[in-house]
């Protein structure tokens, strides 16, 4: 049976489902349809429908469906049990597509085994409720807990998973053989969270260039357009669609009436949208670990940064590289790295985030400017106090550059199904993404250029004396090759001024 596109309005009396039944014959004898409570049934072989509405309908005379040749749709009117009651959610048509009710285990059995991180069940959406989520956020105490770290005899399988919720493996080696070159680890699945870290940060140390970001920071700061290949100007200037569209309804609301004002910014959904959701896998996520809760939305903020990035990068174009340059700068997807901090380290999460994404946006992408990246940033906190629905439009369009790819579409399949699915569900409220909002926010603007730094061979120290042997020159060499220095943004930058300087001194 094929699920047929639908949309879904109200008013104070009536829910009314578009359902588009394209390439057949319309049959009126064979159209079922079923109101029972929230659950509303249509089949037209070989359509079928099956959604759970947030409240109750009713069945009676007022009911009525109609076919419209003109879009071909099946338009049904279904009356509200309860006149006036207001029905949530009715754009996020994935939400409302019904599972059938799976048999439970005997108590007994429920008490024996383990309970799963992640189950399939029919979604309850009778307690979503706009302004509700907006008083009932989770706070997140972004410093991680320093435990011992306990040295295990052997890494299991179990310990290797990656992906949302460490859900997956056995998908990326794979993608490796095929010529996936966004993936940096040696080994992807056998390799464990902890070294996935640690081989992140040494591949980030390697890959950043001094040399490209000084060039960079002079281009932007003293531009020569007749001989820079780079405009940064015109890039800080660009104005970034989703931030123009927070902006211009957060200004509608102050002009409103404080009584009149609506809780949460509306979304429009375009049909190919709404497509995109219906495909998303039907899950409910039972995740109650605080510490995999804040890696979710760590995940959610890596994305967004890197999807603004290659917006503002490209003028608000994607590209054939923009998936690459996406998943370079994602630290889920290059390194499967979900936890950003290494084990027993004492740090905050969500500080530790941004750095990350910073050090990686100076590293991999065309255009290496830390003021670009403080636009990106501002493009990503307007986008969360857009809401989720805001964010899922992101999200969605991000998705897309995967999930076509003929290698990277596994990035795709092991993070953004998941996370789309999860963000539309009830597990993150309005108020959670307001309040990370507000956090991100926090930690990004005090965040200063001493604290981006980058371990660099001290080329300065290599000394090779002539009076030793072969032997002994070599392991002088050696042993100086090893020796590293911390470069900031601050110190290079610096030192970019200076070179610049003696170089118009050297014009002049």
């Amino acid at each position: 049976m094929i699920t047929p596109f639908f949309t879904i309005d109200q008013d104070d009396e009536f829910i009314y489902v578009s359902i588009k039944i394209s390439h057949i014959r319309f049959s009126a004898p064979n159209i079922e349809m079923i109101v029972d409570n929230e659950l509303f049934i249509f089949s037209l072989p070989p359509y079928y429908l099956r959604i759970r509405l947030p409240h109750p309908c009713i069945d009676d005379d007022r009911s009525h469906a109609e076919f419209d040749s003109k879009s071909e749709s099946v338009k049904v009117k279904i009356p509200k049990e309860t006149k006036g009651q207001h029905f949530p959610d009715l754009d996020l048509t994935s939400k409302l597509l019904a599972r059938t009710n799976e048999l439970q285990p005997p108590p007994a059995q429920q008490e024996q085994a383990p309970r799963p991180l992640i189950e399939e069940l029919d979604v309850d959406n009778t307690q979503t409720q706009a302004e509700k989520d907006l008083t009932e956020g989770e706070a997140f105490n972004w410093e991680i807990k320093q435990d011992a770290v306990v040295q295990e005899e052997a890494i299991t399988i179990e310990g290797n998973k990656y992906g949302f919720n460490n859900q997956y493996d056995k998908i990326v080696g794979i993608s490796v053989s095929n010529g996936n070159d966004i993936n940096e680890l040696g080994d992807p699945e056998n390799t464990a969270e902890d070294d996935r870290i640690i081989e992140r940060l040494i591949k980030e140390n390697i890959k950043f260039d001094p040399e490209i970001y000084a060039a960079d920071y002079i281009m932007e700061k003293y531009p020569n357009p007749n001989e820079d290949d780079k405009y940064f100007k015109q890039l800080m200037e660009w104005k970034n669609p989703f931030t123009q569209k927070f902006l211009k309804w957060y200004k509608q609301q102050q002009q409103t009436p404080e009584s009149e004002r609506s809780a949460i910014m509306p979304v429009e959904f375009t049909k190919e949208e709404q497509e995109k959701m219906m495909n998303l896998p039907r899950k409910t996520y039972l995740i109650e670990d605080n510490n995999t809760k804040m890696e979710i939305l760590v995940l959610m903020i890596c994305l967004l940064f890197a999807f603004h990035f290659d917006l503002r990068e490209n003028e608000g174009e994607h590209h054939i590289e923009s998936a690459w340059t996406i998943g370079k700068i994602v630290p889920q997807f290059s390194c499967l790295d979900s936890r950003i901090i290494v084990s027993g380290t004492n740090s905050n999460y969500l500080q530790s985030a941004v750095i990350t994404s910073i050090r990686r946006a100076l590293s991999y992408p065309f255009h290496r400017n830390l003021k670009m990246i403080e636009k990106v940033w501002d493009d990503v906190y307007y986008n969360l106090r857009g809401g989720k629905r805001l964010i899922l439009q992101a999200l969605l369009d991000l998705k897309e550059l995967f999930r076509f790819h003929d290698v990277y579409y596994v990035y795709d399949k092991i993070w953004l199904e998941d996370l789309c699915a999860y963000l539309i569900s009830d597990n993150i409220s309005e108020a959670t993404i307001r309040s990370l909002a507000h956090d991100l926010k926090k930690e990004y603007t005090s965040i200063k250029k001493s604290n981006i730094t980058f371990e660099k061979i001290d080329s300065e120290k290599i000394v090779v004396n002539d009076d030793k042997d072969d032997d002994e020159t070599m392991k002088g060499e050696d042993e100086e090759d090893d020796e590293m220095i911390v470069l900031s943004l601050e110190e290079i930058e610096l030192m970019a001024e200076e070179s610049f300087e003696a170089f118009q001194q050297h014009l002049g």
